[in-house]
């Protein structure tokens, strides 16, 4: 995954969606060129939305972002298990909002740094 400028995590329908990307498929029909849009994550319900950006994630954001490093590290700078850690970095990797870099670690054998994808994230929620 590319770094990316913008992520977009907000509230919309199914609707919404699809005809987002009927408007796109037409652009393309057309022969239009499509520009790359921010990364946009999309939950139907605003409680999904606030339980995958708890305190704890938006907490793991700012680490991850300030000092890109191994899960062992940023638990320690999080104050938080190694465990926990590791569960909320797999599932923020799944909605793409950081990537998972093995990385040679001298005498060591090798480890996973883990870095944020964005430089800005943007949140849209309408109830």
């Amino acid at each position: 995954m590319k770094d990316l400028n913008n992520v977009i995590i907000r509230t919309g329908t199914t609707q919404e969606f699809f005809d987002n990307v009927r408007k796109t498929m037409r652009k393309l029909d057309e022969g239009k060129p499509v520009e790359p849009s921010a990364h946009t994550i999309t939950f139907e319900d605003p409680t999904d939305m606030l339980h995958f950006l708890n305190q704890a994630k938006l907490n793991l954001i700012n680490v991850i972002r300030d000092h890109p490093d191994s899960i062992t590290n940023i638990a320690k700078r999080a104050n938080r298990s190694r465990e926990s850690v590791s569960r909320d970095i797999k599932e923020m990797a799944k909605y793409g909002l950081v990537k998972i870099i093995n990385s040679v670690n001298p005498g060591h054998g090798r480890q996973k740094i883990i870095e944020f994808v964005a430089n800005q994230v943007k949140l849209e929620a309408i109830i």
